[in-house]
């Protein structure tokens, strides 16, 4: 959930993507190549995208890189969705420049034109999504004005289907 506490006059939307939609409008063949691929996350990764030592050597050590299912079946109704988000850097057992490639494609197709829902904050606006089945970015604002917005996480259990593998071939991906 996020709940926003101070707000820009302009920008500082935050846009939010179905995953679940995104896996449904795969190619069939593709969907089902995904369905026992495992991807690579690393917080700083998508922070480096920004600028190269965004995350800070702290973040680094208390988010270390996470291998999850590409896919995730809600084990309530049985729809399937991407885990995906900026920081998947990289797949399991697949050549990285081909992996990069696919994630690409895979982000495009999940936030192409007209797919996302965006968010123009007011203050006292809570939101709540489904993490597993979501990707949200927040939108740049005028950097001379405030934006303070309240992030509260509710934990996953066993029971989600979305188990972190860290396959024993590798600790991290390159």
């Amino acid at each position: 959930m996020l709940s926003a506490r101070v707000i820009p006059a302009h920008g500082g939307e935050t846009e939010y993507v179905s995953t679940r939609l995104a896996f449904e409008r795969l190619d069939p063949a593709l969907r089902e190549r995904l369905e026992n691929s495992f991807a690579w996350h690393d917080y700083a990764h998508s922070r480096g995208k920004i600028a190269p030592d965004l995350a800070s050597a702290e973040e680094r050590a208390a988010l270390p890189p996470q291998c999850w299912r590409m896919v995730w079946r809600n084990p309530v109704n049985g729809s399937r969705a991407l885990y995906l988000a900026s920081h998947a850097y990289a797949i399991e057992g697949m050549e990285q420049k081909e992996a990069q490639k696919l994630l690409a494609k895979l982000m495009e197709a999940a936030t192409a034109p007209g797919l996302s829902y965006p968010h123009g904050w007011r203050k006292g606006d809570v939101v709540m999504w489904d993490n597993r089945a979501t990707m949200h970015r927040g939108r740049p604002w005028p950097a001379h004005e405030g934006r303070l917005m309240v992030r509260t996480t509710i934990s996953a259990t066993e029971a989600d289907g979305l188990e972190s593998v860290r396959p024993p071939s590798r600790q991290a991906a390159e």
